[in-house]
């Protein structure tokens, strides 16, 4: 990500992204026989649909989730990358029965189906995709009211003109950028996401009057709210890339 908040893309060669059907089958004509499935084992093909949430892990277990926009902009839930709290930012596509994501970190990720179900794998930067992915794992789509809020969220400008940032996860963690890394819980309480941290502030984010606002109080009454700002889901909007 650049100094002035844009991310900056580094586009990966076609030759590359075509390499990346050694992560699942490799696809095959419509004119060609399916290949039989297992007795006893469904079908499993990526929905029509790939924009939402989905939970998977990497290499060290680690749980984060890709959040893949319907304007085609991609964001992870990653806290511990370069980018800290911000996550990873991209763009995806689905291209031979999967979805292909290309991050501004260098990292490429799929989804797509292997031994029967979805399954997220990651290449490194300047990976060799011949040699295997660096992660794989299942991927499970996160659904039901509490995913609109899963994501990165940019919250109240800083005084030396940063944004205080937070991560909220499917699994129910939340990180802040406050002093470097705070690690919280956030639940569904209601309309809203309410995210607690351990030196007792609560930060509640929800839809107001057309668009995302972020209350912040201390205490989980919410009686006394001392900060109200506006909030923005990252990837609902367009970024900013420079080729």
């Amino acid at each position: 990500m650049g100094k002035d908040g844009r991310v900056i893309f580094r586009w990966i060669p076609a030759v590359w992204l075509a390499a990346l059907a050694g992560c699942g089958p490799v696809p095959v004509s419509d004119n060609a026989p399916a290949s039989p499935e297992p007795r006893g084992t469904p079908a499993v093909r990526l929905p029509g649909d790939m924009s939402g949430v989905w939970a998977t892990r990497d290499e060290n277990g680690t749980p984060f989730d890709i959040v893949l926009f319907p304007n085609g902009q991609a964001v992870t839930t990653f806290p511990k990358g370069p980018a800290g709290v911000r996550g990873e930012r991209g763009f995806w596509r689905t291209e031979h029965n999967r979805a292909i994501i290309l991050f501004d970190d260098g990292w490429t990720d799929t989804l797509s189906v292997i031994d029967g179900r979805i399954t997220h794998c990651g290449y490194a930067p300047g990976e060799d995709p011949d040699s295997g992915p660096r992660n794989s794992f299942p991927a499970e789509k996160f659904g039901g009211p509490a995913a609109v809020f899963v994501g990165v969220w940019r919250l109240n400008k800083e005084p030396d003109g940063s944004y205080l940032y937070v991560t909220l996860q499917s699994g129910g963690a939340a990180f802040s950028t406050i002093n470097g890394l705070t690690e919280g819980k956030w639940t569904l309480d209601g309309e809203s996401a309410k995210a607690v941290w351990p030196d007792g502030w609560v930060d509640r984010i929800s839809r107001s009057a057309g668009e995302w606002q972020k209350v912040s109080s201390v205490g989980e009454s919410g009686d006394t709210p001392s900060d109200l700002e506006r909030a923005v889901r990252v990837g609902e909007t367009r970024f900013t890339i420079e080729p």
